[in-house]
């Protein structure tokens, strides 16, 4: 398998959305289903955003975006790998393109992922990645539970610099 990291066209977002969806049925991520469609996809202003595509196939994910707590600094937003093509290093090498961004607008890269998502956050913390914190959401899972969020920070941060990310608002 071959993966080329591009930027995402508008073209790109059916293929995105079956992606999405199959993503939920295996991770339920994003947790709400009603968060499986173009809207959510591309919600939060993304300032970038990649597609990891395998010949014809999009197979990959994941935008970045100024953080509404501060200008400086910037989230991950939307990282998601179709279940089929997981475990080639495809999430790593979108991570990558997200890192490399935001190191050459020199910010801070800052990530959130729901408790539940444990092989997500390995690759984090094998990619080095921070655990700054944990919260619990304001918004409840289809279950009436609230989850808990991890807070990452990139390894290429200031190591002094914790942004107060955790609003609690249902992005995943």
């Amino acid at each position: 398998m071959v993966v080329e990291i591009r930027q995402r066209v508008d073209a790109d977002l059916p293929a995105l959305i079956v992606a999405l969806a199959a993503t939920h049925e295996v991770d339920r991520y994003p947790v709400l289903p009603n968060h499986v469609s173009q809207e959510w996809l591309l919600e939060g202003g993304d300032d970038a955003a990649w597609v990891a595509q395998d010949g014809e196939l999009v197979v990959g994910h994941i935008a970045v975006a100024e953080t509404d707590e501060d200008p400086d600094s910037l989230s991950v937003h939307r990282l998601f790998v179709l279940p089929d093509a997981r475990g080639r290093g495809v999430a790593s090498a979108l991570l990558t393109a997200a890192e490399t961004y935001a190191r050459v607008l020199k910010q801070d890269l800052f990530l959130e992922v729901v408790s539940h998502n444990t092989d997500a956050i390995h690759l984090y913390e094998t990619r080095g990645w921070r655990w700054i914190r944990q919260y619990t959401a304001t918004w409840a899972a289809p279950d009436g539970r609230h989850p808990n969020i991890h807070l990452y920070a990139s390894p290429d941060n200031d190591a002094m610099h914790f942004l107060d990310l955790g609003a609690g608002k249902p992005t995943e």
